[in-house]
């Protein structure tokens, strides 16, 4: 989504590193999905981009989409649609089965694919096209990142919302921090975030270092 911002000070490459051993396993890996799910300021951005930036050190490309921008409506409002009803907040607000045509034709081998942008700021929704011909590998990060089915491997962001309240300050929204409705959103969203980590082949945990099963 544009507006967001992005601390570079932030990206956990050792845990991104530690991630290729994993990616390893798909050893030509024609074409991958990772998702990558938490709540909000769980870090899951910034854990795509320093992923991405491992993968390029590994000689393999990527391409990152991010799920914020698949919402059917814009920012404004979709925060209008929640005033409405706490029952208009979940995965219905994405448009799911769009991020997963997409990753189907990224697995089938599809030249390019279009897909949305959303500027924050602007409160519009735009599109790009992006040629994926060479990609190797499709990096899909969200709230909801979970509740998408044919990925290949699942990294689940263990902060909560609780937990998150001073990154989220930074985060260029601070006005939101300590809205009570804004905060209702997030423990609803925690407890539909939370009902899909299972399905998490590695987490990220609160000291920022890298889980597995096994570990």
């Amino acid at each position: 989504m544009i507006g967001d911002v992005i601390d570079k000070n932030q990206l956990n490459f050792g845990a991104a590193h530690e991630l290729l051993h994993f990616f390893k396993q798909f050893t030509e890996f024609p074409k991958l999905v990772v998702a990558v799910a938490g709540e909000s300021g769980s870090g899951k951005t910034h854990m795509s981009i320093a992923i991405q930036v491992a993968l390029k050190e590994f000689g393999r490309t990527s391409l990152i989409l991010h799920m914020d921008d698949f919402y059917k409506l814009p920012p404004k409002q979709n925060h209008q649609n929640r005033l409405l009803s706490m029952s208009n907040v979940g995965p219905h607000e994405v448009d799911l089965s769009r991020i997963q045509n997409l990753l189907s034709d990224f697995k089938t081998s599809a030249s390019t694919l279009s897909a949305p942008i959303i500027d924050y700021y602007k409160n519009s929704i735009d599109k790009a096209n992006y040629n994926v011909a060479d990609v190797d590998v499709l990096i899909i990060e969200g709230t909801y990142a979970f509740y998408l089915e044919h990925v290949d491997f699942y990294l689940y962001m263990s902060r909560n919302y609780k937990e998150t309240k001073e990154l989220r300050a930074l985060r260029n929204r601070g006005n939101e921090v300590n809205d009570p409705f804004v905060e209702k959103v997030l423990e609803k969203e925690h407890a539909l975030v939370t009902a899909k980590k299972s399905k998490a082949n590695a987490w990220i945990d609160y000291d920022f270092n890298l889980q597995y099963d096994g570990q």
